[in-house]
C-alpha cells in the first residue's frame, strides 16, 4: 500500500493562520498608551521649543497684554479693552499727556470678542487695589461678524476652569470647551500653520520688533497697506449683507450686558467707543445698517446704568494711506485719533476724580 500523498496546504488557511494572533486587552492598552505618549510628547516638545507667545504675532501680543493686565492699574487710571482697532489706535502716551492720568491699552483682537476683552478687564481689576476710574471698550464693527472658536479663546492665558467664573461669567459651552482643551494640549494640531513654517523655514521664533508693543500697551503698526484696504472692505461688506441672526449675537449681547452690570457693581465708568475706520466705509449703507444694530444693542444695555454709556459721536475716518486694513492705523494717525478721543472724554468730565 503506497503512502498517501500529503494534501497541499490551503492558501486561505495559511493566510488565516498568519493573522491568527490573539490581541489581549493589555496589548491594546499598551498600543493606545504608547500612541498617546508619542502624540503628547511631540506636542510637549513643540510647546517647549516654541512657546505660544513666540510662535505667532497674535500669541506675542496676547501674552504681553496679559502680563500688563496682571500688573494692575492705578485707581485714577484709564483701562482700554477691545479689539485690534483699539490696539493700534489708542495711544496711551497721548491719553496720559492730554488727560494727566495713567492709561493702559489691553486691546487684543476681534476674534476674542466681548468675552475675551472682559477676561482682560477682570484680570486688571483683580490685580489692582481698586477698579480703574474709567474703562474704554474700543471696537470696530467687523468684530461682530466673527464667530470665535475655543481654539482662539485658548490663546488667552486663562485656565479652562476659570473661563466660566471670570467676567462676563459665562462658560464656553461643550464644543468650544473641547476646542479649548485640544488647542492647549495639541498645538501642532491647533496651530499647524505656525509649526509648518517653523519646520520648513526654521522660524521657531517671530521677530517681535516687527510689531512692537509699547510699555503702555499700544501696539505700533509699522507700515500702511493702502492697496489692501478696499478689497478687505469689499469682502467685509458682503459678509455684513449676508449676516443672519441677531447682531451682535445673543452670546455677545449677554457679555455686553454683563460688562454694564459689572461697571455698576464695582463702581467704574464704562464707555463704549467706535474704533477708527477707512473713509470709504463711513457712508456705505451696508456698514451703516450693521453698525446701527451694534449701537442699538449697546444703548439698550446701558439704558438703566448709572456708569455705562456709549460715546455717541461721528466715526473718525482716515484715508487708506494711513491704514493697514480698514480699521488698523499707523502711529501718526493713531495719535490724531487719540487726541480727538481725549478731547471727547474731557468734554464729558472723564475720567472722574476720586479725591
Amino acid at each position: 500500500m503506497s503512502k498517501a500523498e500529503p494534501k497541499p496546504k490551503d492558501p486561505s488557511n495559511r493566510l488565516a493562520g498568519e493573522q491568527d494572533h490573539p490581541m489581549r486587552a493589555s496589548g491594546i492598552a499598551w498600543i493606545l498608551g504608547l500612541t498617546a505618549l508619542l502624540v503628547f510628547g511631540v506636542n510637549a516638545y513643540a510647546i517647549a521649543k516654541s512657546p505660544a507667545s513666540e510662535r505667532a504675532f497674535d500669541g506675542m501680543i496676547v501674552a504681553k497684554k496679559w502680563d500688563l493686565a496682571s500688573q494692575g492699574i492705578a485707581p485714577e487710571g484709564i483701562a482700554i479693552i477691545g479689539d485690534s482697532s483699539g490696539n493700534f489706535a489708542v495711544s496711551t502716551d497721548v491719553l496720559e499727556a492730554e488727560l494727566g492720568v495713567p492709561a493702559r491699552n489691553y486691546c487684543t483682537y476681534g476674534k476674542f470678542q466681548v468675552t475675551g476683552s472682559a477676561w482682560f478687564l477682570d484680570e486688571v481689576i483683580r490685580a489692582s487695589e481698586s477698579p480703574p476710574s474709567l474703562v474704554l471698550f474700543v471696537t470696530g464693527s467687523r468684530t461682530f461678524l466673527l464667530d470665535p472658536t475655543g481654539s482662539e479663546f485658548a490663546q488667552v492665558p486663562i485656565s479652562w476652569s476659570e473661563s466660566g467664573t471670570r467676567l462676563p461669567g459665562e462658560g464656553l459651552g461643550p464644543l468650544r470647551t473641547l476646542q479649548f482643551l485640544a488647542a492647549r494640549a495639541l498645538p501642532l494640531f491647533a496651530q499647524h500653520k505656525s509649526f509648518e513654517r517653523s519646520l520648513l523655514h526654521g522660524a521657531w521664533h517671530i521677530q517681535s520688533d516687527l510689531l512692537p508693543v509699547q510699555p503702555g500697551g499700544t501696539t505700533l503698526m509699522t507700515r500702511a497697506y493702502p492697496d489692501g484696504v478696499a478689497p478687505f472692505a469689499k469682502t467685509m461688506l458682503e459678509q455684513m449683507s449676508a449676516a443672519e441672526g441677531p447682531i451682535p449675537s445673543a452670546r455677545e449681547a449677554a457679555a455686553i450686558e454683563a460688562l454694564v452690570r459689572d461697571a455698576d457693581q464695582r463702581g467704574y465708568d464704562l464707555l463704549f467707543v467706535d474704533g477708527p475706520i477707512w473713509e470709504g466705509l463711513v457712508d456705505r449703507p451696508e456698514h451703516q445698517a450693521f453698525l446701527a444694530k451694534i449701537h442699538d444693542c449697546i444703548d439698550k444695555a446701558c439704558a438703566g446704568s448709572e456708569r455705562a454709556n456709549r460715546l455717541d459721536v461721528p466715526l473718525q475716518p482716515f484715508p487708506n494711506t494711513e491704514l493697514e486694513n480698514p480699521f488698523h492705523l499707523v502711529p501718526a494717525a493713531a495719535a490724531r485719533y487719540t487726541t480727538e478721543l481725549a478731547r471727547q472724554l474731557a468734554d464729558r468730565g472723564l475720567p472722574k476724580s476720586r479725591d
